[in-house]
């Protein structure tokens, strides 16, 4: 593992300090205590670790970690998605071209015998090294070096390349183009498929996947990872042999936090193609997809996997008459439907409070719930959507009390 020098180390003062605090306001913390000498790097560590308290437990955990501030910890993969990414792939040698902060090369090291790091900013990669020793990643050498720089070269190789382009330009905005991220990966793969017969490639699911695949053209499969309800992220997995297709398998991965997979969802554009779609009013059960599996474009596939009909073309909510278990996403009893009305409503809503979601409806959610009057939570969930003859209703629905759907 490559030593740099002047690397930041927290003492054990430091690390007592940030313990004792860990549960305060930052901003409170840091003008109770302003007078005191690094003050502002000490709070900014605590700012992070908070950030990193669920998303990164074992670093969390590390009192000898250095963080990057909070913003970078927002941004990075969690520890479970990055252990789900070490199932993905293994091997003799795994380079990332895009380390940063680090936490997916840590975790993808457990599984290949040796890792390189490349990261052109000195710093970020100074403290990667520190972090990595502290967790005791001994086989990850780090070089603080442009990715393209390095491999032409040292005409490296390696079984796989990591890689996670930055997604936001120099203002923070996020960025909706591959073209756009850092590094341009439509320019560097060459360079990359060069060192490496196998590509992982990291996105945000604000970009477009079949734009994504028409432009690395190499894609061999594609995972859309799933938790805590939401969509994470959409990893590409690039193949040097695999040629321009339109039968790429569309992995959905809904993780439990311990990078286990609670619901799995394969399908191709083809297949999603030829499906015939069954529309219907609501039966006696509702369906909402998970975000992963809405990211997907899995609308039709879904509703012919599980036997279901959808309420709209564009209304992505699913209903059956009897209860189907397993279902990628949340399932629900209808108990009625409404016209979307303030006092049919109340009528199902006596104490005002529900869990409101829209689908396919000309309003938003925030507008709705002060119109309805009513205040977030409860045991009742109404969906404000469109039916297939095009006529806006509430569905009122609550959560089935046993596997097959039924109440006591």
């Amino acid at each position: 593992m490559t030593t740099f020098s002047n690397i930041p180390a927290l003492s054990k003062e430091d690390q007592a300090f940030i313990s004792k605090h860990i549960q305060e306001d930052t901003s409170a913390l840091l003008l109770r205590h302003q007078a005191m000498p690094g003050i502002r790097m000490l709070v900014g560590q605590i700012a992070a670790r908070q950030k990193a308290r669920k998303k990164l437990p074992e670093w969390y955990a590390n009192p000898a970690l250095i963080f990057p501030p909070p913003l970078s910890v927002e941004q990075s993969s969690s520890e479970t998605t990055a252990r789900f990414k070490a199932t993905l792939c293994h091997g003799n040698c795994l380079i990332d071209t895009t380390g940063g902060m680090g936490v997916d090369c840590y975790y993808m090291s457990k599984v290949f015998e040796k890792v390189i790091y490349l990261e052109n900013q000195p710093q970020v990669a100074h403290t990667a090294a520190h972090n990595f020793g502290a967790l005791g990643a001994t086989k990850i050498t780090v070089c603080a070096e442009n990715a393209v720089d390095y491999l032409n070269q040292t005409n490296a190789t390696a079984d796989v390349i990591y890689s996670d382009p930055a997604r936001r330009d120099g203002l923070q905005r996020k960025i909706a183009q591959l073209n756009d991220c850092t590094p341009d990966l439509t320019k560097v793969l060459p360079t990359l498929l060069r060192a490496a017969p196998l590509i992982l490639v990291k996105t945000a699911p604000l970009l477009d996947i079949d734009q994504a695949i028409s432009q690395l053209a190499h894609v061999r499969d594609v995972y859309v990872i799933g938790l805590d309800g939401e969509c994470k992220e959409v990893l590409y997995f690039l193949d040097a042999q695999k040629r321009m297709s339109t039968d790429i398998p569309i992995r959905v991965r809904v993780l439990f936090p311990d990078a286990q997979v609670q619901h799995a969802f394969d399908f191709t554009r083809g297949e999603e193609q030829h499906v015939t779609t069954t529309f219907s009013d609501p039966q006696s059960f509702l369906y909402e997809p998970h975000p992963a599996l809405l990211k997907s474009g899995a609308f039709k596939t879904v509703a012919e996997r599980f036997g279901l009909a959808k309420l709209a073309q564009h209304t992505h909510l699913y209903t059956s008459r009897h209860f189907v278990a397993d279902f990628p996403g949340r399932s629900f009893e209808i108990r009625a439907v409404c016209k979307p009305n303030a006092r049919e409503i109340a009528a199902y809503v006596p104490d005002g409070k529900a869990n409101l979601t829209v689908r396919n409806f000309p309003a938003k959610t925030d507008d709705l719930r002060k119109k309805w009057r009513l205040k977030e939570g409860g045991d009742t969930y109404l969906f404000a959507a469109e039916l297939k003859n095009s006529q806006k209703v509430v569905i009122i629905t609550r959560k089935p009390t046993h596997s097959d759907g039924t109440n006591d």
